[in-house]
């Protein structure tokens, strides 16, 4: 072993968690700031050195990398999993996942894991 410590990887949601979401409304239409997630994604980045990929089912077009730059979102890669190790899955590799939809299991017994995810897939718009 190197000695050299890995570098930690999130994986962030766009619509919910980096912005604003109030339903589909177009490819090019993108929320306003979460100002509270840009800050923590800037101390990631700058006082932690984390690996930050924008994880999410919007394509990754010119309006979006533009929205992220305007607004000064820290990132390394967008829906990319190219810090993957080769041949391995489309789902990107990471220590964190940031979502505004996840739901973390923890060993919970079948009727309150089914509890869990009912309750939060209730008034769910796209």
């Amino acid at each position: 072993m190197s000695g050299k410590k890995k570098k930690k990887i999130i994986a962030v949601d766009f619509d919910g968690v980096i912005a604003m979401y109030d339903g589909w409304k177009g490819e090019d239409v993108l929320g306003e700031p979460n100002e509270k997630v840009i800050r923590a994604l800037r101390e990631l980045k700058e006082n932690f050195n984390w690996y930050i990929t924008v994880f999410t089912t919007r394509r990754d077009t010119m309006a979006l990398r533009d929205w992220l730059n305007r607004n000064k979102v820290p990132h390394d890669s967008v829906n990319s999993t190219s810090h993957n190790p080769p041949n391995t899955s489309s789902k990107p590799i990471f220590d964190v996942m940031l979502d505004d939809r996840a739901l973390r299991y923890e060993g919970q017994e079948t009727k309150e894991l089914l509890r869990q995810i009912i309750g939060s897939g209730k008034n769910r718009d796209n």
